[in-house]
């Protein structure tokens, strides 16, 4: 859509600049100076749309204060008036760019074509019998369609009824095309057309300029010769030439040629004239140039707004703002925010409509709407000062004090980004990829990593004196940026040419929990670890695999071989061997629910099994599987309850003693740059249990209001009958097979790599 817009701008100043040499140059007898006014305000047209006119828009005297109160907070005693327009209901609007572009390229893919087959055309006849050479313009035998004309190097002259005068006189007049390179202004000219086929000035442009072209020759050769005579030849081959490129001698209408040619030429004090076009650029450029504020940028707290379109509905506290107050809310009281970028998500869509259709911003503010101060727009200008593609930036900020400070900002190839908290111009910053620390020297190596591959979590913070990660010693760093990629990749260093690379393979770093073992127990379960990745290179293990997969949630026809005590190798001590197609499944009745079958199922008999959850198996074992529904001749004789009672506890252990549970992240408050400050995990019985974040953790971005996550914990104080508090969080997961967002002040405590 920008296109369109940019070529109904340039069209619009084409129009401008038209319309004055219509009005006030066409009848002037300057023909050279209309010549180069008409190519370049052709041109210019295509320009002053694309131009960035810096503007002061500074404000009137009303900012000019004491400076005392220039970096006062402003506050707003009474609410903005909210915009209270009721839901409005989804009304899907026609999309006119997607045809009116398809109607444009096709419009000018027919006009290339028609260019291009009369430049075939010309070609094709400058084979024709060649009359004279004069230096490097050929002269070339003409035809009754094509008339007398000329293009590039090259004149045709049709002299069937000319006489040897008259030909001399149409020669003379076409090597002036030729050596004044008029050909090069027609095909600027239809070169234009074929962009704005649309606009009609372009047509216009076109006539002018061959009749400019036209009256320049005309001038000149009336000057050697006899008006009267010239103008009878004029009449004598005034005929409609169809030509496109090719200057013909009389295409140009006969009647305005020899008024032309007869004209009294212009007294040269008008060509003060010329000097009003500076202001008719001017007007221009004010009209459709891109106007950029020098002084006063439009910046926002909220960075991600180029991802919205123009007009986001804006929400504060649940009432709709306009979304003007983006550029003039500051940060200091909201404590939570959230953008969606369209197309947004059905909830948003349902509740307001149309009005969604550029995303939604939503903002949570204790008390009233804070205006940000003039420091903070100062240092949001700094900010914006960073290119979008520019990977790390140390940014200079100021305190509303006046002292000095700097911030680190990472920006990633999808527009997210993350900030560091202040640190002095000496504070040193380090870049930790999957537990590897690179100092800020490497910062190319860090930048062709993350380019190269998907991060998925990330986190910034301040770094604790004597602080490890991992194996990597810290301490002398005031900030760390840590990036772990996708899961299924580590880092593998190559060096096939020369030049340090790095590539992404196999599996992401991998931790377990830290307990005591001895060497004895170390030993045995490396050992059984090793064969249970060998069995599963087995074909027994992959065929069972796929019988598990095969029968998961089916109901199918078993039959009931045997009743088994297993050894010490099986998951269960007693149950009922089945058999379905010719693959054995087995039923354990050692406790829990299935503890019936025992006296429900006979040997020999077929039954009908609805099989729940997955399966269990090992080498020399058949499958486990779980029934949920059993049933003899179409008749229920056994179900299992339909869900696991709810746990009575808060949280569990794990063997290194921290605690984790399950639950819904909710009451999510956040510190004025946008981290959070605490939130609460609710657990299915109940319990709620709120955790304090320092600010300088890890951030959390990748985690919403409303998910359901795995958290890990030490050091919980009881609040209340079903509540706890926990400043001691360790690790917090949408995902259950993966730790995270890490608190690096505690994870590396308990848990290791692999």
């Amino acid at each position: 859509m920008k296109a369109i817009i940019y070529l109904l701008q340039v069209s619009a100043c084409t129009g401008i600049f038209y319309g004055f040499y219509f009005l006030l140059l066409r009848r002037l007898t300057f023909f050279t100076l209309n010549r180069w006014y008409l190519l370049a305000t052709l041109l210019l047209s295509f320009v002053i749309p694309s131009i960035n006119l810096p503007v002061d828009t500074a404000q009137p005297p009303a900012i000019m204060q004491p400076v005392m109160y220039v970096n006062r907070i402003q506050i707003i005693d009474e609410p903005i008036k909210a915009i209270t327009q009721a839901p409005q209901q989804v009304v899907k609007s026609f999309d006119w760019a997607t045809p009116v572009k398809t109607v444009y390229i096709a419009m000018a893919a027919i006009s290339v074509l028609h260019l291009a087959f009369t430049l075939l055309v010309f070609f094709r006849r400058s084979r024709a019998e060649r009359l004279m050479q004069i230096g490097n313009v050929k002269v070339l035998k003409g035809n009754s369609k094509q008339g007398n004309s000329s293009f590039l190097n090259v004149i045709f002259v049709n002299d069937d009824e000319l006489e040897p005068a008259e030909v001399k006189q149409i020669i003379a007049h076409e090597m002036l095309h030729v050596k004044m390179l008029h050909s090069a202004d027609r095909i600027i000219a239809r070169l234009v057309q074929i962009i704005l086929w649309f606009n009609p000035f372009a047509y216009c442009y076109i006539r002018s300029i061959e009749e400019n072209h036209e009256f320049e020759v005309d001038r000149i050769i009336a000057g050697d010769t006899d008006k009267s005579m010239y103008a009878t030849l004029l009449f004598k081959l005034s005929i409609s030439s169809q030509s496109y490129l090719m200057h013909s001698f009389s295409k140009v209408p006969l009647k305005s040629r020899i008024a032309m040619l007869f004209n009294k030429p212009t007294s040269n004090m008008k060509k003060i004239i010329y000097l009003l076009i500076a202001p008719v650029v001017l007007i221009s450029c004010l009209a459709f140039a891109n106007l950029k504020s020098s002084q006063y940028k439009k910046v926002s707290i909220f960075y991600e707004l180029d991802k919205l379109g123009p007009h986001p509905l804006v929400l504060i506290n649940g009432k709709e703002y306009g979304d003007d107050i983006l550029y003039k809310i500051g940060g200091k009281t909201i404590s939570s925010s959230g953008t969606w970028a369209p197309p947004v998500d059905g909830r948003w869509l349902k509740k307001y409509g149309n009005k969604v259709k550029d995303g939604v911003i939503n903002i949570s503010v204790k008390g009233k709407i804070v205006y940000m101060t003039a420091t903070e727009r100062e240092n949001l200008v700094e900010e914006s000062k960073v290119p979008k593609k520019q990977f790390f930036a140390r940014v200079k900020q100021k305190y509303d004090d006046g002292r000095i400070y700097e911030k680190c900002i990472v920006q990633f190839p999808n527009g997210s980004r993350m900030s560091s908290n202040e640190l002095k111009p000496t504070d040193k910053v380090v870049f930790i990829i999957e537990g590897k620390a690179y100092p800020e020297s490497e910062l190319d190596k860090v930048e062709e990593i993350i380019r190269s591959h998907k991060v998925g979590t990330t986190s910034v913070g301040s770094v604790n004196p004597n602080q490890h990660w991992g194996d990597e010693d810290i301490s002398q760093y005031k900030i760390y940026f840590n990036f772990l990629l996708d899961r299924n990749a580590k880092l593998e260093k190559t060096n096939p040419t020369g030049a340090v690379k790095y590539e992404v393979k196999g599996d992401t770093i991998k931790y377990r929990q830290k307990v005591k073992q001895t060497p004895e127990q170390r030993i045995a379960e490396e050992k059984a670890k090793a064969e249970y990745e060998a069995y599963k290179k087995t074909d027994e293990f992959k065929q069972k695999m796929a019988e598990t997969n095969r029968v998961m949630g089916q109901t199918l026809t078993y039959k009931v071989t045997e009743y088994k005590t297993a050894g010490p190798q099986w998951y269960v001590k007693e149950g009922f061997v089945v058999l379905n197609n010719n693959s054995e499944f087995f039923i354990g009745t050692a406790y829990g629910q299935t503890k019936q079958l025992k006296d429900v199922l006979k040997i020999g008999e077929k039954i009908e099994i609805k099989v729940l959850g997955p399966g269990m198996w090992g080498k020399g074992i058949p499958v486990l599987i779980e029934p949920a529904v059993i049933s003899r001749n179409g008749k229920e004789i056994y179900r299992a309850a339909e869900a696991a009672p709810i746990p009575k506890t808060a949280f569990l252990f794990e063997a290194n003693r921290v605690r984790f549970t399950d639950g819904q992240v909710t009451n999510i408050k956040k510190y004025p740059d946008g981290k959070w400050k605490s939130a609460v995990v609710e657990v299915v019985n109940g319990f709620k249990i709120k955790f304090n974040i320092k600010p300088d953790a890890p951030d959390f971005k990748s985690i919403e209001w409303g998910d359901h996550v795995t958290f890990r914990f030490v050091h919980e104080v009881k609040t209340g009958a079903k509540e706890y508090t926990v400043n001691d969080w360790i690790a917090i997961s949408t995902d259950v097979k993966d730790y995270g967002i890490k608190n690096p002040d505690y994870f590396f405590k308990f848990y290791e790599k692999i």
